[in-house]
């Protein structure tokens, strides 16, 4: 762990249990890994998840959006790095880059969260918290707003699951990086391992709770049909709980080994 000025450093290697079926860096560990290095530099800063409880607040992910630039594989090392941004109205907007070991850049990301009270889960703004947020001193590692995602026609239903015990944190609320989870179980194997992740969007819409169910459903951007609208319906609350846009390309195709010669 390292600081530099504004910004929070960290090393990684990936585990093969943060790794899908094609042995990529899987999108649900990559959000764990916001969290976590988030919640390391928040420590750090004095506004860490213990001074935040004691005062009746927590840090809560509402939008995050990454641009894919190469997805890293089992055994890989780099540096993951994070920093305040700004805050944009209630949402205190923090980015990330992750590189390689030669220092090439793996992914960029900019993520929104929200300082709620435990009480009524209400926002707050930097007034409620004991200091004052740094200066961003590192720019932008994604230019565009974190935008709402607007509902595409014609999505149809992918599968639907029970919110588990397994799913909740510390909070007592469906983890972030489980929602990812949900969203890529949307596809098959087959689809994913003809394909390259190149850029994903995820908007958490209200909370859900143990024992509900929750409907997911997939249909295509109309900017191209290697956009993905994906959202979670409750049946209990008959609204979403989360949105995303992920975006593909097609997979290169393997090279192929020339045919041996006989000797």
């Amino acid at each position: 762990m390292s600081s530099s000025g504004n910004a929070w450093k960290e090393d990684f290697s990936i585990r093969s249990y943060e790794t899908d079926c094609t042995g990529k860096f899987r999108m649900a560990s990559l959000f764990n890994y916001f969290q976590e290095i988030a919640g390391n530099h928040v420590v750090a800063l004095g506004i860490g998840y213990e001074v935040l409880k004691k005062l009746g607040y927590v840090w809560v992910l509402s939008r995050a959006r990454v641009r894919i630039w190469r997805l890293p594989s089992w055994g890989e090392r780099g540096t993951v790095e994070t920093w305040h941004v700004m805050t944009d109205g209630l949402m205190y907007i923090r980015d990330y880059r992750m590189s390689d070991g030669s220092g090439g850049v793996l992914l960029d990301a900019s993520t929104g969260w929200l300082l709620v009270d435990t009480a009524g889960f209400r926002p707050h703004g930097p007034e409620a918290l004991p200091i004052q947020l740094p200066a961003n001193d590192h720019g932008r590692a994604l230019p565009d707003p974190l935008r709402k995602l607007l509902p595409v026609r014609g999505v149809l239903p992918a599968y639907e699951r029970t919110v588990l015990l397994s799913d909740l944190d510390v909070n007592d609320h469906v983890n972030n990086a489980r929602y990812v989870e949900w969203i890529f179980d949307c596809y098959d194997d087959e689809f994913v391992k003809s394909h390259t992740l190149s850029s994903l969007q995820v908007n958490y819409v209200t909370e859900t709770t143990l024992g509900d169910t929750i409907a997911l459903s997939r249909g295509e951007d109309a900017s191209s049909p290697l956009i993905h609208y994906i959202e979670g319906v409750s049946r209990r609350k008959g609204a979403r709980v989360v949105q995303a846009l992920v975006g593909w390309e097609l997979s290169a195709p393997q090279d192929v080994l020339p045919a041996k010669r006989n000797a």
